[in-house]
């Protein structure tokens, strides 16, 4: 018999004990499920569940088993205590014995929730429960502490012997089946197990002292059924039955799938080919259920676009996801690699080898890896997460390398046949990586030249070393719908992002802002994983991520599971088995040069032969090969050369490889922009070198330039001056002190390239640099002058009278400002620029060039810009009509 608990229980907020729940007023919960999705986001402590069930023949011996309690339960049926279990994400079974009765039972579960400030929280196990509150505070955000009765709760007949696991190993070459039991009876007995997998079957007798357990072990040797693979995931069932004379007293059925992963050098092997793992990080919130999966369906239309994606790997993320996800995975083909929920904050003075932190991690590692370890998709492990990232000492401590030890050893001793990975760490660190053959990095940074240059340094010694290196965490921002709604619920965000960009100066609609976000987000992905795949040493990568979780933009969907087009439009190029890459660290030409493009192709398939590249621009297509690509290999094709166009603006590059049955292409946004320096006399303060185009004069009357750091006391003075007679002024790129110099209310803020959130930069309808393209969020056109910092005030408000380029980061520490604009300063205008531009010019940068040259030449003449006027159509839909406007 087989009894299912889940639906409707009382659930009693606070803690009137065993004794006082018969009086508690109490209300209706559903499990499974966590109470902050039903009842209130904000609860923590104690709460009690409570339901009551009919059992109308209570004979023999039961199981009860909750799929997991979050955080710590303590189990009573019919007022008798059972028993209790520590940690949020795992099964736990329980001996009802006598406690049953025929009739009506009243099961009750005291579950603890640790509030962030318990400091029984960084004691336990958990993932992102209460992680970071410092940047996104819960609520709104989702890192909440979570409680709840969060997985099914069922109750099971069966004989004097049950049987508490199957693993099946899963190796094609040597399958063996572990079958463990455990003997309810007071009397010694002869278990007789019986396996059965495709084709074979094998028994074993176990002798089981009273209440005592035992481990059945069933060699089948080399398996002829069909093997596991991404790309053809047949899975098989051994079904497991244990006799105690001749009655059947158990019986158990368990999927499994036949495949082989290991490490191999520098590279994985699944099925003993090399494996590049295309991977996404799956954090497991939700819009509804929060921080439980929903159902099924919406699982499996989860996994499959990740795999229409081109992903091969989800990393699931310091969580023990529900099951059902990694069914969905295995019958996919997608494969997973699993974290384990240890992570910030812990008790880092506590740690060791030993101790009671060290125990319950160590404990919520083994359960994870004894639930999981059938599913053949599962193919990586990491035993924690960024462990010392809140206290840097203690990763160095004699404690963090026992806690590290126990943690690698609990694993690998629940399963020895998939390789782990010891602390999923920041930096590669080979010095504090005791036991692991893998090393991992996670780096963050903005879209720009410099940080792909910086990227490329700091990988490439860990591609050049003899153990596997994943980038197992990057990834950029792009903002989700902001749609206003009704009846918002709690972690809701559009509005007041919505607001913060309606009081910039983007001179279109917030939605057009949000497409333009995505756009950047998917080329500033797509150029890092690009960057990965030409490093042959590189054993893959995983971007963050594949969901949003408020107020983390990063996802490629958002928390609602609708998606980010033209994000996920790059992510499709960048996924592709076989990929022609060009290795650019600028997409910025100038008019008529030859565009030299380095071409790389990485191959993930097997070897190709005899294939042509083709490089194609504007009409011009220039062909290289015929060339051999070796398999699962990164390879440096060519430099080819294409001739710029003559036409200023954003051109498409398109690099296509044909030949041996294979068809592959990408697609890159060129931006062109004029050669022609500007022809301007100006008085200049600072040095002149990098002023191209601009002829320095001592007159007093010509407009005055501020070169880039040069804004003092001295150089202050000038501007002031120059403004009260009514002579314009541009102020080029300067450091946050030196705001203090200009002659009206100004303040520059730093802006850091690093993890929390993205600053976007923008231009609106003025025309005075048109090297830039206007009213567009922008992405790979200023890549090689990204300001360090921006205006975020500049006379009476965060933006001057006429923005030209701003730059907008959302919370945390949002900041708005301006890095190009102008404003009136008495009868002068004052023109400020935070591109840094002159060291660019002097290496010969094209944007710089063009930039540079425009607000040379706006500073003499002004421009027009653009006026915009928004409209609605009949049928509803939006336009908007621009058109050229004087700048007084």
């Amino acid at each position: 018999m087989h009894l299912t608990l889940d639906g409707t229980w009382d659930l009693i907020v606070g803690d009137p004990g065993i004794a006082g729940l018969a009086d508690a007023p109490s209300r209706p919960v559903t499990v499974p499920g966590l109470w902050e999705a039903e009842v209130d986001p904000a609860l923590d402590g104690v709460v009690w569940y409570r339901r009551a069930f009919d059992c109308p023949d209570p004979y023999g011996r039961w199981t009860l088993r909750f799929g997991a309690v979050m955080d710590v339960a303590e189990v009573y049926l019919n007022g008798v205590a059972l028993g209790g279990h520590v940690g949020a994400f795992t099964p736990f079974e329980i001996d009802p014995g006598g406690a049953l009765v025929a009739g009506e039972n009243v099961l009750a579960v005291r579950v603890t929730d640790h509030a962030l400030d318990d400091p029984e929280h960084p004691r336990t196990a958990h993932g992102k429960q209460g992680w970071a509150n410092h940047a996104f505070p819960s609520p709104p955000s989702l890192y909440l502490t979570y409680g709840g009765i969060w997985q099914p709760v069922t109750l099971r007949r069966h004989g004097p012997v049950a049987i508490d696991d199957v693993f099946v190993n899963g190796d094609p070459a040597d399958l063996a089946v572990a079958v463990e039991l455990s003997n309810r009876s007071a009397d010694t007995v002869t278990a007789r197990v019986r396996a059965g997998v495709p084709g074979d079957v094998r028994e074993a007798e176990v002798l089981l002292p009273p209440g005592g357990h035992g481990r059945a072990a069933l060699a089948f040797g080399a398996s002829g059924a069909a093997r596991w693979s991404p790309e053809s995931p047949v899975l098989h069932e051994a079904e497991v039955t244990v006799a105690v004379g001749e009655e059947v007293s158990d019986t158990r059925t368990t999927r499994f799938g036949l495949r082989t992963i290991a490490v191999a050098g520098d590279r994985l092997l699944l099925n003993g080919a090399p494996y590049r793992m295309r991977s996404a990080l799956v954090q497991g919130f939700y819009a509804g259920t929060l921080y439980a999966e929903p159902g099924r369906d919406a699982i499996v239309a989860e996994v499959a676009a990740a795999k229409r994606l081109g992903l091969n790997t989800l990393r699931l993320h310091i969580k023990a996801f529900d099951p059902v996800y990694l069914d969905v995975c295995d019958e996919l083909g997608m494969l997973v690699h699993c974290d384990i929920p240890v992570a910030e904050p812990i008790a880092h003075a506590e740690l060791g080898a030993a101790g009671e932190v060290a125990d319950r991690c160590a404990a919520a590692a083994t359960e994870q890896v004894r639930r999981d370890r059938n599913h053949p998709s599962v193919v990586l492990w990491s035993a924690m997460n960024e462990l010392g990232l809140e206290h840097g000492p203690s990763r160095a401590s004699e404690g963090y390398e026992g806690f590290a030890r126990r943690m690698y050893a609990a694993v690998t001793a629940a399963d020895p046949t998939r390789p782990v990975i010891e602390n999923d760490w920041v930096d590669p660190d080979p010095d504090r990586v005791f036991a692991s053959p893998i090393l991992t990095a996670h780096w963050y940074g903005r879209l720009s030249t410099a940080y792909l240059s910086e990227l490329a340094a700091k990988t490439a010694p860990w591609a050049a070393s003899p153990r596997p290196f994943l980038m197992s965490e990057f990834g950029d921002w792009g903002l989700p719908s902001l749609e206003p709604r009704e009846n918002a619920p709690f972690w809701w965000y559009g509005d007041a992002l919505g607001a913060a960009i309606e009081r910039t100066p983007w001179p279109r609609t917030v939605a057009a802002f949000v497409e333009g976000t995505q756009r950047y987000q998917g080329l500033a992905d797509r150029l890092q994983i690009e960057l990965f795949r030409r490093q042959d040493g590189i054993a893959g990568w995983c971007v963050t991520e594949l969901t949003d979780v408020p107020h983390e933009f990063n996802g490629l969907w958002s928390l609602e599971r609708e998606a980010k087009p033209a994000a996920l439009a790059e992510l499709t190029l960048a996924c592709a088995d076989v990929l022609p890459i060009v290795a650019r660290t600028s997409w910025t030409v100038a008019t008529g040069e030859a565009v030299e493009l380095p071409v790389s192709v990485a191959n993930d398939g097997p070897a190709l032969t005899g294939v042509t590249i083709e490089a194609g621009l504007r009409g011009r297509t220039v062909r290289y090969g015929p060339v051999d690509l070796p398999a699962h290999t990164a390879s440096e094709v060519a430099t080819v050369r294409v001739p710029a166009p003559e036409v200023t603006g954003t051109h498409e590059l398109t690099v296509r490889l044909t030949g041996d049955g294979v068809t592959a292409v990408n697609r890159y946004p060129l931006h062109v922009v004029s050669a022609e320096p500007a022809r301007v006399a100006v008085r200049l303060a600072g040095d002149a070198d990098g002023l191209a185009g601009a002829e320095i004069v001592t007159d007093g009357a010509a407009p005055l330039v501020v070169a880039e750091g040069a804004l003092d006391a001295g150089s202050g003075a000038l501007v002031a001056e120059s403004l009260s007679a009514g002579r314009p002024v541009l102020v080029l790129a300067q450091d946050a002190d030196r705001a203090r110099h200009l002659p009206v209310p100004a303040e520059l803020t730093e802006v850091a390239t690093a993890w929390g959130s993205t600053p976007f930069l923008f231009t609106t309808g003025e025309l005075a640099v048109p090297a830039l393209p206007p009213a567009t969020v922008l992405s790979t056109e200023p890549m090689t002058i990204v300001p360090d910092a921006v205006w975020t005030r500049l006379g009476d408000g965060p933006f001057p009278e006429h923005l030209i380029a701003g730059m907008w980061k959302p919370f945390p520490d949002e900041i708005a400002g301006a890095v190009v604009g102008e404003t009136h300063v008495g009868p002068g205008r004052l023109l400020v620029c935070q591109f840094p531009l002159l060291a660019a010019v002097r290496e010969g940068d094209p944007m710089a060039r063009a930039v540079l040259a425009d607000l040379l030449r706006h500073l003499v003449e002004p421009v027009h810009g653009l006026r915009a006027e928004h409209d609605r159509l009949a049928d509803g839909r939006a336009i908007t009509y621009y058109a050229t406007k004087e700048v007084s």
